[in-house]
């Protein structure tokens, strides 16, 4: 049976037309007010509210879904939709193009406008996904105003207690971790048990601090072509909309490995800022009871610490506080060097640069538009946020 196409009257006429564009401007305007409404309406208390009360609820089935599979929803989309894109879009250009030759301008500009407005319905419920499962969050109040803690500058003397103590607990939990035939440190169980501990780590250290996170489960995932996604530099994404938290997995680097996991399950815990995604990450894992999380822990604040804090001692004419000659200092730098050999073993070429240009580039875009001032560099975390910590929870007993 031949299939039968309306008039020229019936649906390109004035009035339809018209009807259509009015369409075509309220769903751009509706995506519009999607992605600022929470930047201008949105305020820290309302953003609490929604994390504490209800983004348990918004999350729940997302989180469902993901946790039912063990492999990375989110790895294995990205793949088959690049794919499939691969495909459909010259086949959707080609069909485009015959329109236009076979049935006159009007009737190819009336299919196209029919593929846009149900590419604008899907970009508007991709955006209302987008917000209640993450762009809300960026209005939260922070961690470091949670905690009491500032960017405020300190004294040299609690500078260098603050380096001592990071130290001091690097090196202990060193200790206590066991070693591969190189000398160099491993992590103490495989990755769920890491996974399935983290989560317990952060739902504690939530409710003792305050932190009003989601209690829900988060299963973070291993991807399994992590040794090619090292290129771009990324070592963690959170999939905003299946509530995913995935993890490159290509080299389990005790140094970074267990604040990378905190990190991205904080994120699928209902914080969206990286800044607080980092605080939270490290300063719980200098509270775990797992030696090797309290490594990595120590360790970011020991590295953070240890430039400013000789910057300082240079510049007033003191001695550094601490002997990075120390024999237990040296199993620390076995682990730096592995670290380093791994980052050396990826292949250098103006193919992988351009990679990791546009990846990072990409990522300041992103946490740019979401009101990020700085981009990436709010990965970084100011020295002096730990060292305001050390002085009021360490040696101030709050």
């Amino acid at each position: 049976m031949k299939r039968s196409f309306k008039t020229d009257n019936e649906d390109l006429s004035v009035k339809s037309t018209i009807r259509r564009i009015v369409k075509f401007i309220l769903l751009i305007a509706l995506l519009l007010f999607l992605y600022i409404a929470p930047q201008l309406f949105i305020s820290a208390q309302i953003a609490d509210y929604y994390g504490k009360y209800i983004f348990f609820f918004v999350s729940f089935f997302p989180n469902a879904i993901s946790d039912f599979f063990l492999f990375s929803l989110t790895e294995n989309i990205v793949i088959a939709g690049s794919v499939f894109l691969l495909v459909f879009i010259p086949f959707m250009i080609v069909r485009i193009i015959k329109r236009f030759i076979k049935r006159g301008g009007r009737r190819g500009l009336y299919y196209l406008g029919t593929l846009l407005k149900k590419a604008l319905v899907i970009a508007v419920i991709g955006m209302l996904m987008f917000q209640l499962m993450h762009g809300i969050n960026y209005r939260r109040t922070s961690i470091a105003q949670r905690l009491g803690i500032t960017a405020e500058e300190h004294t040299y003397e609690e500078y260098a207690a603050a380096l001592v103590w990071a130290y001091d607990g690097m090196i202990e939990a060193r200790r206590e971790l066991g070693e591969d035939y190189r000398g160099v440190a491993h992590m103490s169980t495989g990755f769920e048990e890491c996974v399935y501990d983290a989560n317990s780590l952060m739902n504690t250290v939530s409710e003792v601090d305050g932190y009003d996170m989601s209690d829900n489960y988060i299963r973070a995932k291993g991807v399994m072509l992590s040794h090619y996604w090292s290129y771009t530099g990324i070592s963690g994404v959170y999939d905003m909309f299946l509530g995913e938290a995935n993890i490159n997995t290509d080299y389990i680097d005790i140094l970074y490995f267990p604040v990378t996991l905190c990190h991205e399950i904080t994120h699928a815990k209902g914080y969206a800022r990286e800044s607080d995604a980092n605080t939270a990450a490290v300063l719980a894992c200098i509270r775990s009871p797992r030696a090797d999380f309290r490594y990595a822990g120590y360790y970011a604040i020991f590295t953070d610490l240890y430039n400013k804090t000789a910057s300082y001692a240079d510049h007033e004419g003191y001695e550094m506080p601490i002997d990075l000659s120390d024999p237990e200092f040296q199993k620390v730098v076995k682990d730096m060097r592995a670290s380093i050999a791994y980052d050396e073993s990826l292949a250098d070429n103006p193919f992988t640069r351009f990679v990791d240009m546009i990846s990072e580039k990409a990522n300041n875009t992103f946490l740019e538009a979401n009101g990020q001032k700085g981009g990436t560099e709010t990965y970084r975390i100011p020295t002096s946020i730990y060292v305001d910590y050390f002085c009021k929870y360490v040696i101030g007993g709050a």
